[in-house]
């Protein structure tokens, strides 16, 4: 192999070499497109993934692209040089110290997108042992069902180039979608060109892949960014030398922005194996998210920022209030970056059979605490206090905190069936039976359906073992909006689950502990490639016996673990959920130095408040802080005079209204207001004191049990039921 500071010195004898020496004809053997891109650092040598040789107008008339989530800038301007190296026989086919472009956007990375995750390298010299590709002129429409040729380095075959077909069923400006006719071991095959068949040109870059249906469901990033890009080149053509690039963060100027949606794993560099063992792409580990262990439990935390943005919807500036109950006001507050978000949650509900156990409360109010008969065994006094109901009572919370303006709302449901063993007399197989998890109600902002799918569980009621693993495998796929979903998958929302349980897995391997949680880490692991968070919340004291499955999807996604010791309070838990990443948010008369009589803060940022009013010019201000300490506020001037008309509310507002109106009214009754609030929030301190404490604790035994999992992991080869990936 030739030394890597000598790269250069080589590929000029080489070329001379080859100059010397006849060529053969062009058609008697097809040149590789493909190579190896290598590097040195210290004792280590990198080759993330595959490059690959396209043509370009100005010498040396081709460039070497690949994808830019395989690659750390810092690393690049730390080894200097870049060779392509061909992926069998190991000969050189350029080399280069700079690129051509500025870098493209990962992804998996806030603003990126498959269209603009690329690394164009600019070479030093005109390829030689190799060809250069054309790139497809075809707008995206044309090209769906076309057969498509994929080129890669094959890891079991002593070839520098092989190739790979299948159909192209999804393209559009952003993004690709390409099934193959078979799997195939495709580690190390990141950033392969894909090209149409017959013809030859490169429509796209290899991304990722996701099982289907017993193949692969490719995602691929159009050429058309690398094509867009090369008009402008960077330094008139000169590029930019990795030496740029030795700080952590590239120049701004060089950052590229885009909004699309989010794909499918990324395939790695063929150093892991796929969680099978078998020859399959090897799925880049997740990355690591930020844990939340305080703040809201839903939304993005203080990651995207400090940028604070509180709107104030009703009423409108200067308007006359003749309310003699007080000021109506309603409106929207978010920390994040951009504009108001999106959400889609989905509410996963455990059914299995030891839901159907009490809370030992009176949940249902009617005077009567149900109890379990001989431990559930002949059933349970008053079914209204089980835990099943808790759950479905917490989720109706749940979403009454909800705006269906920005927010979508889906209904899983999730309990199991062992199949019975098959033998000669019995043809059964899973198929024929309930499916562990159910769809109850798509993604939807008809929060009346949602409300009749809760219904529909309860009616059905509790039943069967504890597969976590399908409930949360079939939640990404109605978020993603995979194949079999029954939802239209938003983009640019943000992607939530609620899970609710009150035991640990017990399917899909039943008697075997250790197998089914780490296929819930698995799931969790396709949850968190697919941009989605989860939420768990471990209710009862059997679930805090062995909250491992729990306390790691949460862990894995980003998500936080929330131990629920007694189940009856998991309502009270429940309506500290935000998505919106506030921490508080205050309504006050800075006119009458009085706050709001009545106050609801709703978990996507939406807020509406009772405020008292004075006759006369009033000063209404919102005061919000975010979870990472920004503050800001918002003011709105109002007049009040009795007899007049209050502005029209509009239609989405009154059932706000009408809530605020009727809490004012019981406040008002009961009387001793301020005493029964400090008492309530000194119970909800006392409440958060409990649950970290519960928290701390699970942690810490998931932590050894996920321990012991691995070492199990190491020492038997564990027979599995088929578990596929959900495709995106």
């Amino acid at each position: 192999m030739i030394g890597f500071m000598t790269a250069r010195t080589a590929l000029g004898l080489l070329l001379a070499a080859i100059a010397l020496t006849p060529h053969p004809p062009a058609h008697a053997q097809e040149l590789p497109a493909v190579a190896r891109p290598r590097f040195q650092l210290g004792e280590q040598v990198l080759s993330p993934g595959v490059a690959f040789f396209l043509k370009t107008h100005a010498e040396p008339f081709a460039v070497a692209v690949t994808t830019a989530h395989a690659f750390e800038l810092s690393e690049l301007a730390a080894a200097g040089e870049v060779i392509f190296e061909l992926g069998h026989s190991g000969k050189t086919v350029g080399a280069t110290n700079r690129l051509l472009l500025p870098p493209g956007t990962p992804f998996r990375e806030a603003g990126g997108s498959l269209r603009d995750d690329y690394l164009v390298f600019a070479l030093d010299h005109e390829l030689i042992l190799a060809r250069a590709l054309d790139a497809s002129p075809l707008p995206p429409e044309e090209l769906v069902g076309r057969r498509v040729r994929l080129l890669g380095i094959p890891s079991q075959m002593a070839s520098d180039q092989d190739d790979i077909f299948g159909n192209l069923v999804f393209a559009d400006a952003h993004k690709i979608e390409v099934l193959l006719d078979v799997p195939n071991d495709l580690r190390g095959w990141g950033g392969a060109p894909v090209l149409l068949h017959p013809g030859g040109e490169v429509v796209g870059i290899l991304e990722a892949a996701q099982l289907e249906a017993g193949t692969y469901r490719l995602g691929i990033a159009p050429i058309g960014g690398v094509v867009q890009a090369l008009r402008f080149p960077a330094a008139g053509g000169l590029g930019i030398p990795f030496s740029r690039f030795a700080s952590d963060e590239p120049p701004a100027s060089f950052d590229v922005d885009g909004d699309e949606d989010k794909a499918p794993p990324e395939i790695g560099d063929g150093d892991s194996d796929s969680e099978d063992g078998a020859a399959t792409p090897a799925l880049l580990a997740p990355a690591g998210r930020p844990r939340h262990d305080s703040g809201p439990l839903l939304g993005r935390g203080g990651a995207l920022g400090t940028t604070l943005k509180v709107e104030i919807e009703y009423p409108g500036d200067e308007a006359y209030i003749g309310d003699p109950e007080g000021a109506f006001v309603a409106g929207r507050a978010l920390a994040l970056l951009g504009g108001f978000r999106r959400f889609d949650v989905v509410l996963v509900i455990d059914t299995s059979g030891s839901t159907a156990d009490t809370t030992g409360m009176d949940l249902n109010g009617n005077g009567i605490i149900g109890e379990d008969r001989f431990g559930g065994l002949f059933g349970h006094t008053d079914r209204g206090d089980s835990i099943l109901a808790a759950e479905l009572q917490a989720a109706r919370r749940v979403l009454e905190g909800l705006d269906p303006r920005n927010t979508r709302v889906a209904v899983i449901s999730f309990a199991g069936t062992r199949p019975p063993e098959l033998d000669d007399n019995l043809l059964i197989t899973r198929r024929s039976l309930r499916p562990d998890s159910i769809t109850e109600q798509g993604l939807t902002v008809d929060y009346e359906a949602v409300e009749r799918a809760l219904d529909r569980i309860w009616k059905r009621g509790a039943a069967g073992l504890t597969n976590m693993t399908a409930g949360v495998r079939l939640a990404v796929r109605e978020l993603r909006g995979f194949q079999g979903s029954s939802s239209t998958p938003d983009p640019d929302s943000e992607k939530i689950v609620m899970l609710f349980t009150d035991g640990t897995p017990t399917l899909p391997y039943h008697g075997n502990s250790g197998a089914n949680v780490r296929s819930v880490m698995r799931a969790s692991g396709l949850a968190q490639r697919a941009e989605v968070r989860i939420h768990s919340f471990a209710i009862g004291p059997e679930a805090l016996r062995g909250p491992t499955a729990a306390v790691e999807m949460a862990r894995i996604t980003g998500g936080r673990f929330t131990p629920v010791r007694e189940p009856g309070d998991l309502g009270e838990i429940v309506e500290n959920v935000s998505f919106a990443n506030i921490e508080t948010l205050e309504v006050q008369n800075l006119t009458l130095d009085a706050p709001a009589f009545e106050l609801n803060s709703a978990a996507d940022g939406s807020f509406a408040a009772l405020v008292p009013i004075q006759f006369g010019r009033n000063v209404l201000e919102v005061k919000v802080v975010a979870t990472n300490g920004a503050t800001t506020t918002k003011q709105v001037r109002v007049n009040h005079a009795t007899g007049i008309k209050s502005p029209r509310l509009p239609r989405a507002l009154m059932a706000a209204r009408n809530h605020l109106l009727e809490r004012r009214l019981i406040s008002l009754k009961r009387g001793h207001i301020e005493v029964e609030r400090a008492r309530a929030e000194g119970q909800r301190r006392q409440l958060q004191i409990e649950i970290q404490k519960e928290r701390e604790a699970a942690e810490i035994s998931a932590e050894q049990q996920r321990r012991k999992l691995e070492i199990e992991a190491g020492n038997e080869d564990e027979t599995r039921p088929a578990e596929t990936e959900d495709s995106g």
